[in-house]
Formats: structure tokens, sequence, C-alpha cells
């Protein structure tokens, strides 16, 4: 069970890095706000 939401993890930062490049650091940026807001 903890290696399958690892993996997800890491497919996960794989994604936000690519996307993270596709956009310019926009996504970077919408990842920031989005955990500012959810922690708040």
């Amino acid at each position: 069970m903890s290696s399958g939401n690892n993996k997800r993890g890491c497919f996960g930062l794989m994604l936000d890095f690519i996307l993270t490049i596709c956009t310019g650091g926009l996504w970077l940026l919408w990842i920031l706000i989005r955990y500012l807001r959810n922690n708040s």
C-alpha cells in the first residue's frame, strides 16, 4: 500500500516538474498559492 502511494508521489512530482517547465514557472506559482490557501 505504501509503495503504491510513493510511486504516485514520484509521478506527481515528475508531472509538476514537466508542467513547471512548460508553463515557465506559472504552474509552480499555482501550486504555491494552492498550498498556502489550504494551510491558512
